[in-house]
Order: structure tokens, then sequence, then C-alpha cells
């Protein structure tokens, strides 16, 4: 009796402990993501190339389409959107975003918002948008989460 106890007692805490732990990792990828999608709000708003080349995948495969186009591969993201469109055609920008929801199944996630993009052209014109975006991220070999791919459409 007392071996059947003790094996229920064991066989309880190692359930307990990886519950645990599972929702321990959960949390950790969330808030992870979380800071990736900041990171990415920062790169739109300081045009910072250096976090784009961090939180960018470097795959052949990744993505982003926007209003203004498709754009394949993290140095077209970084150098054609972020650089010429954003970059050059803005003095100030203020990207924000409400309502995040993220979702996670094992190495790979998917976050969806809602943004609203503040900005001043270079003429000082102000230019305002808003829409939805959703952004694919995917776990590389350190097990770090990257972007893969963006697709925002705007609700102007």
């Amino acid at each position: 009796m007392k071996k059947i106890i003790l094996f229920l007692f064991s066989v309880t805490v190692i359930l307990l402990t990886q519950c645990t732990t599972q929702k321990n990792d959960s949390q950790d990828d969330t808030k992870a993501i979380e800071n990736l999608i900041e990171d990415y709000i920062t790169t739109i708003n300081t045009c910072d190339t250096t976090l784009v080349n961090k939180i960018w995948s470097d795959a052949e495969f990744v993505s982003f389409i926007a209003p203004s186009g498709y754009y394949a591969g993290r140095e077209e993201i970084r150098d054609s959107l972020i650089v010429n469109l954003f970059g050059k055609n803005f003095i100030k920008r203020e990207l924000k975003k409400n309502s995040l929801k993220i979702n996670i199944n094992g190495n790979s996630a998917w976050s969806e918002f809602y943004w609203t993009f503040d900005a001043l052209k270079n003429d000082s014109t102000p230019h305002n948008t808003r829409g939805r975006e959703t952004q694919i991220f995917q776990k590389d070999s350190r097990g770090l989460w990257k972007l893969t791919h963006i697709h925002y459409s705007s609700a102007n």
C-alpha cells in the first residue's frame, strides 16, 4: 500500500512539475514575442537598421506584404521598406498597436493587432493611417523568436 501511495505521489509531482514548466515556457515565449513586436515598432519609428537585422529571420522565405508592395527577404525589408519608404518619406513616425493577440504553437507563433500610424511627411504634411496586422514568428536554431512574415492592411 505504501508503494502505491508513493508511486501515485511521485506521478502527481511529475505531472504538476511538467504543467508548471509548460506554463512558464509559454509565458516566456509570449513575453519574448511581445518584446519582438515592441522592437519591430521601434524599427518603424526610428528606422533602426541594426534592430531590423536582430528581429527578422535571415531565412530566404521571409516576407512583408503591405499596401506599398511585396518585400522578400530581410535585406529588402530593411533597405526598401524601412530605410527608403519610412525613413526617406517621413520626418516623424509614430506607430502604435492595440488589441494584441498572440498565439503560440510549438516553434511557430503569430500575432494580430490593430495599429495607428501618425507621421509627418517631408513637407510637414500630417499622415495618419490605421489598420490591422498579422505577424508570423519562428524559433531559430538557437531557440530565439524571429519575425518571418508580416501582412498588414490599411483601414483607411
